[in-house]
């Protein structure tokens, strides 16, 4: 397992809620990176990819596009 995430593994559920909700209205916005998430909500870019991983695993998000050379992300419609 790769070390850059193993501290997010011991976070509580409500903390994961929480900074999933964020990234979620910030999507909410419309199209986003990762850099502008991060930005947007003070979290660490690592942070951010975590919790998009988790989301796309979920069917939460969704890839939308490549904006220079990174992902630009949406929320996927129901």
């Amino acid at each position: 397992m790769s070390k850059m995430f193993v501290n997010f593994f011991s976070q509580k559920r409500s903390e994961v809620r929480k900074q999933r909700k964020t990234i979620e209205e910030v999507l909410q916005g419309g199209p986003s990176t990762v850099s502008k998430i991060a930005e947007a909500t003070g979290f660490e870019k690592n942070l951010v990819v975590w919790n998009l991983m988790g989301m796309l695993r979920w069917g939460v998000v969704e890839v939308a596009s490549e904006e220079g050379d990174e992902l630009t992300y949406i929320l996927k419609e129901a």
